[in-house]
């Protein structure tokens, strides 16, 4: 089992030696060199998984989810994959509500070269920061390049310039090919975006007031009620679906 291979490199109650590489493990494009320490993790991950802590890293370890290395003296360092594989189960957790065993399921997909997940250039630390062609933007974001010009054409996606593409649409391009993949089409993806802009709109406007009083107030008020607006949305798919 893939699980065990994990253990087998890294096993939470047996330090493994220092500098001692995993390359079995997802993703195999980026470092497995550990050269990273928990607090130096949290500070990557959680400013985009703010609830990330000490324990729940743990957890993943003890869960063999995620098993960084371990120093002479038994200290976790984890590696840029490490990094990404956390970065991943959260993804899932938060944005699929996936349990557990279903994400070692796809962990072990992942390490088998089973499944493919992209990794955003947003996570590789010497991205590049020229514009990417449509077919890489396709093959990144886990769509064909017919589909990526349909997300084009329903005005979900568009080019900043001819055929070239900021790196930043991945992170909508793999949004986009999950609710897809899940039996969603573009049409209703368009209406989904719409709504959604709409949304963005009524949070600037709301945060506007204060805005003249410095201080990130505006910017805290429209991520928390981007966040109000993302739960509220959740809860009725997922009422509606379990309805």
């Amino acid at each position: 089992m893939a699980e065990a291979a994990h253990r087998a490199a890294g096993p939470a109650d047996t330090p493994a030696a220092p500098g001692v590489a995993q390359p079995g493990t997802w993703p195999h494009a980026l470092s497995h060199e550990p050269m990273l320490r928990v607090g130096d993790v949290l500070g990557l991950v959680q400013r985009q998984f703010p609830a990330l802590t000490t324990s729940k890293l743990r957890f993943l370890d003890t869960s063999g989810l995620v098993c960084p290395q371990r120093t002479a003296s038994g200290y976790r360092q984890y590696s840029p994959a490490d990094v990404e594989r956390v970065r991943f189960v959260l993804r899932q957790q938060r944005d699929h509500y996936r349990p557990l065993t279903v994400i070692r399921e796809q962990l072990d997909a992942l390490d088998a070269g089973l499944l493919h997940e992209p990794v955003t250039l947003a996570e590789i630390d010497d991205a590049p920061d020229d514009y990417l062609a449509a077919v890489v933007v396709a093959e990144r974001g886990g769509v064909t390049v017919d589909t990526l010009r349909e997300l084009v054409d329903a005005g979900i996606l568009a080019p900043s310039v001819p055929d070239g593409y900021d790196p930043d649409v991945l992170t909508v391009v793999v949004a986009a090919a999950a609710y897809l993949h899940a039996g969603g089409d573009v049409r209703s993806l368009r209406t989904l975006v719409l709504a959604a802009r709409r949304e963005a709109d009524r949070a600037a406007a709301a945060a506007l007031p204060l805005r003249r009083h410095g201080g990130g107030q505006a910017e805290a008020a429209e991520a928390e009620f981007g966040e109000a607006a993302i739960a509220a949305f959740s809860a009725i798919v997922r009422q509606s679906v379990g309805g």
